[in-house]
């Protein structure tokens, strides 16, 4: 069984895994995670994580911006970074701000509406994959024909 979060709900399933991609580098401090799934009655769930490693002094106007909550600071996670515009400091505080994980899902039906879910927009309006969305197609084209066909073969009107 799986179990994949969108915000603050958990949608659990039986089916397969169909691809993963990220698009973290060495270095990031930000990145994020797609993963692909087919459920046992053919339904696709389409999984986004944005990760983050940074995290806020309480002056900071990011804290109140994001809601983020105060954890102390022996909590932080080892490679966790502070914000590049109110710096804060691990050292002699009791508590700081971090960034919380953004998680999203869909469900659909159709290998189409996983495309355009995938889609991102510029300020034209001209319409294109990101990087770490074309290897997560790349990578479940390899197991499912469904979606290999809409994302290789694009019908224009």
């Amino acid at each position: 069984m799986y179990e994949v979060k969108d915000g603050s709900r958990t949608l659990q399933f039986n089916g397969r895994l169909l691809g993963e991609s990220t698009s973290w580098r060495k270095g990031s401090t930000r990145w994020i995670e797609f993963a692909l799934y087919q459920t046992d009655n053919g339904s696709y769930v389409l999984s986004r994580i944005g990760v983050s490693l940074v995290y806020h002094g309480s002056v900071c106007p990011l804290v109140r911006k994001y809601g983020l909550v105060e954890v102390s600071t022996n909590s932080i996670v080892e490679d966790a970074v502070g914000c590049e515009e109110c710096v804060p400091t691990l050292f002699g505080v009791p508590v700081v701000f971090p960034e919380k994980n953004r998680t999203w899902a869909q469900v659909s039906d159709d290998p189409e509406a996983v495309l355009e879910a995938l889609y991102k927009y510029d300020d034209g309006g001209a319409r294109y994959l990101t990087k770490v969305a074309q290897r997560l197609l790349e990578d479940a084209s390899k197991k499912d024909k469904k979606i290999e066909q809409v994302y290789k073969v694009e019908i224009i009107p």
